[in-house]
């Protein structure tokens, strides 16, 4: 069940939360990575079951591991969950955290979609919020309870919202659900890769949720003080800013497959950086 190259799978398959980390000393890098490498193991249960009881199944096996770690007969599999017990006697990491991340897993293995825009963002806050926050949590730079809680949803929730609208495209290419939808013929529209009007506000309003809470954050951490290494844990978003706007500007381009900037993006941001 459990992966053993799991930095080297985090690099493939987490790359942003990967990247973000090169700069902390060895430690520290590692103990973040294990989490964020704790949250691909249990993303990738829901594209490796045929039934949505088998993904169950399986998280129930990791809340019991969870709820019974640290005890005498829980002994960790690989490098990853010996960190993870190591971060939770230390106090750094708490199990509800990581129990949290499980229950939100559950609903992948659903294969449904949400029943309204506030059980997405629940589902994002769970996951990529949640996340970031137990990130921040081994850092002493981000001792402070509040501090840690704010910018994890400033830079954590922009990132789940942000991949979110990234994967649509890939996402109804496979049939399988993404961004809220009202009706189910936005759907349907989903799925056979065509534009309404309820998508594109559902699009627009995420996107412009996206830019809100990232640039909050950036003018929460601007005076601060924070030094380079530290920084580039929370701007893992940094990268997807021109390429949402343009596809806040076109929605139809939610549905491509590589969001790779056109040529006439990239010009058009050489000219505003120069302008500025």
């Amino acid at each position: 069940m459990i992966e053993t190259n799991w930095l080297s799978n985090l690099k493939k398959f987490d790359r942003e939360r990967f990247d973000s980390l090169r700069h902390l000393n060895s430690e520290r890098r590692k103990e973040i990575a294990a989490i964020y490498s704790f949250n691909l193991e249990l993303a990738n249960i829901a594209w490796n079951v045929s039934e949505p009881e088998l993904g169950y199944l399986k998280l129930r096996w990791w809340e019991d591991y969870i709820n019974d770690m640290n005890n005498e007969n829980s002994l960790p599999e690989n490098e990853y969950l010996l960190i993870l017990s190591k971060l939770v006697a230390e106090e750094k990491l708490h199990k509800h955290n990581l129990l949290k991340l499980v229950k939100a897993r559950k609903f992948d293995c659903s294969k449904k979609p949400f029943d309204n825009h506030e059980q997405q963002i629940k589902y994002i806050r769970d996951t990529s919020q949640n996340l970031l926050f137990m990130g921040l949590s081994c850092l002493i730079e981000f001792n402070d309870y509040s501090f840690r809680k704010n910018l994890s949803e400033y830079f954590g929730l922009s990132l789940g919202l942000a991949r979110f609208i990234l994967a649509a495209g890939s996402l109804s290419q496979n049939k399988c659900y993404s961004l809220f939808l009202p009706n189910q013929i936005d759907y349907t529209n989903y799925f056979e890769c065509k534009i309404n009007d309820s998508i594109t506000e559902r699009i627009c309003t995420d996107i412009d949720l996206t830019f809100n809470l990232f640039h909050t954050g950036e003018r929460e951490i601007k005076n601060m003080g924070l030094k380079k290494n530290i920084l580039s844990v929370l701007n893992t978003v940094n990268n997807f800013v021109p390429i949402l706007l343009e596809i806040r500007n076109n929605p139809q381009l939610i549905y491509r497959k590589d969001h790779k900037l056109s040529f006439r993006a990239k010009f058009i941001g050489k000219i505003n950086e120069l302008v500025k």
